[in-house]
């Protein structure tokens, strides 16, 4: 027969509590250490104190390597990862997914804050919907003409290639019909149903093609370049907008302490500010109080003209630049560079953002931009 389990005596009792409580007390100063950043680095001969990044990416099954290693493949609930005890030096990020461009940025990190970086993925083949000016009676659209945008893109909707069709045996179609009018607005006067953007203070009859303001971020032309300003609180204001300069990128003393990557359950980084910062021991990376510089960045051009500009849809941090070669989207972020990716590839193209969708216009058929509005 087993003897019964007999409780500890008082004495063996209070021995365990002051053990525990002493053992307690001795290790909060290195708990709060570590909480607050410092760590023991490869090749360092004392505790440093490092800082954290926090990469957020708008597609599920993306890669996101830091400093070459591969620290969080995104799923569909988990598109952010979150990384601390990071050397406060610069690191290279880049975001890739199969069939998509690569998205890559050095930023840096600094002591006990947490960098944030927003990756975009364009897809290499981008997808459109075919509206052309005839369809058949039973809706089908007709090509009459051959389309060098199709070259490079994937269409959604069937359409027939007849360049030999009688238009009297066609049918017009109503919805080219409805979108060809914002091509045939002059951009030298207030286009407002193209601009639904608007913000307290700024009304539609205000706002021109060479104007565009939207949650608290103003987009303009000057001498032709084209600039971001950002109009909002400036206590709300994203830090890079003043960015400080930084050391480009060592590979030989930048380190990531991959034992202390934690991923982070989140979205984009923007739209979960709260999620955020309730789950980071650190504290995000903000704009200096004392700082005094202007909030304004400018777009890269890469050495084209622009014809036309808008905010890519449901974001104030991409923008579409209509140019001679095609349309691209950049990035309002010029910490290192502004990362810049073709959203469709064509010579003399037309581009209207109305409503949250992308038209595309080559003088002869409009393309609607196939985009996931669940991206950003």
């Amino acid at each position: 027969m087993t003897p019964p389990a007999q409780p500890l005596s008082y004495r063996h009792r209070n021995v365990f509590f002051y053990l525990l409580m002493g053992a307690f007390f001795l290790s909060l100063p290195f708990l709060f250490l570590y909480a607050t950043g410092y760590r023991f680095l490869p090749g360092q001969t004392s505790i440093v104190s490092t800082g954290g990044m926090y990469v957020s990416a708008e597609r599920t099954g993306a890669q996101i390597y830091i400093d070459d290693q591969l620290v969080r493949e995104t799923r569909i609930f988990r598109r952010a990862f979150y990384a601390q005890g990071l050397e406060a030096t610069t690191h290279k990020v880049h975001v890739e997914k199969e069939g998509h461009h690569t998205w890559v940025k050095e930023l840096p990190v600094y002591p006990h804050l947490v960098t944030e970086a927003q990756a975009f993925n364009l897809p290499l083949v981008p997808q459109v919907r075919v509206i052309t000016p005839w369809q058949t009676a039973s809706g089908v659209s007709v090509l009459t003409a051959t389309s060098t945008v199709l070259f490079t893109a994937s269409t959604t909707n069937q359409y027939l290639f007849e360049p030999r069709a009688s238009t009297s045996t066609l049918s017009v179609s109503s919805e080219f019909q409805s979108v060809i009018q914002y091509f045939q607005t002059p951009t030298s006067t207030p286009i407002t149903t193209l601009v639904p953007h608007t913000t307290s203070g700024t009304t539609e009859e205000d706002t021109s093609i060479t104007t565009r303001e939207w949650r608290g971020v103003r987009l303009f032309e000057s001498d032709g370049e084209i600039y971001v300003n950002y109009t909002g609180p400036r206590n709300q204001m994203p830090y890079y907008y003043c960015a400080e300069p930084f050391a480009p990128y060592q590979p030989a003393t930048s380190t990531l302490d991959a034992v202390s990557t934690t991923n982070v359950l989140g979205t984009v980084a923007n739209a979960n500010d709260d999620l955020l910062e309730d789950n980071l021991l650190l504290q995000v990376k903000t704009l200096d109080p004392d700082s005094e510089c202007e909030p304004l960045i400018k777009m890269d051009r890469g050495g084209e003209s622009v014809k036309y500009f808008d905010f890519f849809p449901n974001s104030t941090d991409l923008i579409i630049l209509a140019q001679e070669s095609g349309v691209y989207v950049v990035e309002a972020d010029d910490r290192a560079w502004q990362n810049r990716q073709p959203l469709l590839i064509g010579t003399d193209l037309e581009v209207r953002v109305v409503s949250g969708s992308v038209y595309v216009y080559d003088g002869r058929v409009i393309y609607q931009v196939v985009i996931n509005q669940n991206w950003f």
